[in-house]
């Protein structure tokens, strides 16, 4: 080997001996913030679970007279007991609409089984309830 060669080799050495004991600096940093921004998050979180819990899937049965929609909705009770209904009034007609499912999935397998009885039966969106 030259001496070029060799003078390549060790500062190279040098160079992977020395970056390895070279390392970032480390610095904890704390925040504090107001009273007033901790009341504006506290709010906002609330806000925000008021939101989550209102939002869930139903499942529309009947939609029309009063007569109809009471007996469609006892039916439902008397077949499907243990299930959460709503009979509602949208002027001029009763809805009556079952389930509060978060999930899509067990929205749709709820669907499914109820349109064994109920063909007409529908899934609303959270947006549409």
């Amino acid at each position: 080997m030259n001496q070029r060669s060799i003078l390549k080799a060790i500062t190279a050495g040098i160079f992977i001996v020395l970056s390895s004991t070279i390392s970032a600096q480390e610095k904890q940093s704390k925040i504090e913030t107001s009273t007033e921004v901790k009341i504006l998050i506290d709010r906002k979180i609330e806000v925000n679970k008021a939101i989550f819990d209102s939002q869930y899937y139903a499942i529309q049965l009947y939609y029309g007279n009063y007569t109809a929609a009471e007996r469609i909705l006892n039916e439902f009770n008397a077949n499907f007991s243990g299930w959460e209904t709503e009979l509602s009034f949208e002027t001029p007609n009763y809805k009556v609409r079952v389930g509060r499912f978060k999930d899509l999935n067990v929205a749709n397998q709820k669907l499914e089984e109820i349109r064994k009885v109920y063909p007409s039966a529908f899934l609303l969106e959270p947006n549409n309830l």
